[in-house]
């Protein structure tokens, strides 16, 4: 269809030239159409901005959809952990869904206390479940998900801002900084809970996938917990000598 082809034609003007670079005739250059006969199809940019976006958001919910795991705490790791890889493998279909100023996005709070965002809902009623097993304070749920959210994409700006050495030290300190987050909500403040993939004795937490759900977890206190007994009783938890 031609309407697909002009935006799969955007998506790649976006990826080669930035949303500064992306215009109308660009866009019909690239899908090898005049720009008469885009408009035939998007009547201005701005509903070329809104495909775009909705592009991204229908691929992040997608994502966020096919988290499996039923444990409220773990399903929001989860999250964060997806919610970053999908800005550093899809980072222009990320980019289009919160970065472009379309004018159909979704606003804060209003548009997410109505439900309009899918995953910001799910992630409400993992909170709202974590909040019932006595696992996070009494707080506004719908202010943990829309801090969470920002804590997130503020890292992901200051990231494409490049305002971090690499991206190793942007992972660490994103992992670092949610983990952190989580566990001030958390009712009883015992910290972590067990995970025996750490390596500790190396001082290094596990590779792969683990590294992701779990390693955060010890690298956060090994680097925020300023408590020696506090951080003794989680690498306790963790299994660390």
């Amino acid at each position: 269809m031609t309407k697909d082809r002009i935006l799969s034609a955007a998506k790649a003007v976006l990826e080669s030239a930035g949303f500064e670079g992306l215009t109308i005739r660009r866009v019909a250059q690239r899908a090898d159409l005049s720009p008469m006969a885009l408009y035939r199809h998007f009547k201005n940019k701005d509903e070329l901005l809104n495909a775009l976006m909705q592009d991204g958001i229908s691929a992040w919910e997608a994502i966020v959809r096919g988290i499996r795991t039923q444990d409220p705490v773990e399903w929001l790791e989860a999250i964060m952990e997806d919610y970053l890889d999908f800005a550093l493998i899809q980072l222009h279909r990320f980019d289009a869904a919160f970065f472009l100023p379309a004018p159909a996005a979704r606003q804060f709070p209003d548009d997410f206390a109505a439900g309009r965002s899918p995953a910001i809902a799910l992630a409400m009623a993992r909170i709202d479940q974590a909040k019932a097993d006595g696992r996070f304070r009494d707080e506004p749920t719908l202010g943990i998900a829309v801090a969470l959210a920002a804590y997130g994409q503020g890292f992901v700006s200051m990231q494409r801002a490049r305002r971090f050495a690499s991206d190793k030290q942007f992972k660490a300190l994103y992992r670092a900084a949610q983990r952190q987050f989580l566990d001030s909500l958390n009712l009883q403040g015992h910290g972590f809970p067990r995970h025996h993939s750490f390596r500790c004795r190396q001082g290094h937490p596990p590779d792969g996938r683990a590294r992701g759900r779990h390693g955060h977890r010890w690298l956060a206190a090994r680097n925020h917990v300023r408590d020696a007994g506090r951080r003794r009783r989680i690498f306790d938890r963790a299994g660390c000598p």
